[in-house]
């Protein structure tokens, strides 16, 4: 396994980490705004673009995976 790869897991673990640590520094987990519409309160994680960001790398990252691998086979 190449070490780029390696580096993009840690970078992305550490990423969400990060995110989650800040989160509950500031408070904000379980922490809810009374100004979202109904769609928003009904899923406050699923219409949160941070964690839509993260779901992005997390499929580039097991393409880029994926693609090596087949390269190597």
């Amino acid at each position: 396994m190449e070490a780029w790869i390696l580096l993009s897991a840690a970078v992305l673990l550490g990423g969400l980490l990060w995110t989650a640590r800040l989160m509950k520094r500031s408070g904000a987990f379980g922490i809810r705004d009374t100004a979202n519409s109904k769609p928003v309160r009904q899923h406050p994680y699923g219409l949160n673009p941070i964690i839509w960001l993260f779901i992005a790398m997390f499929v580039i990252f097991l393409g880029i995976i994926a693609i090596v691998w087949l390269q190597g086979r």
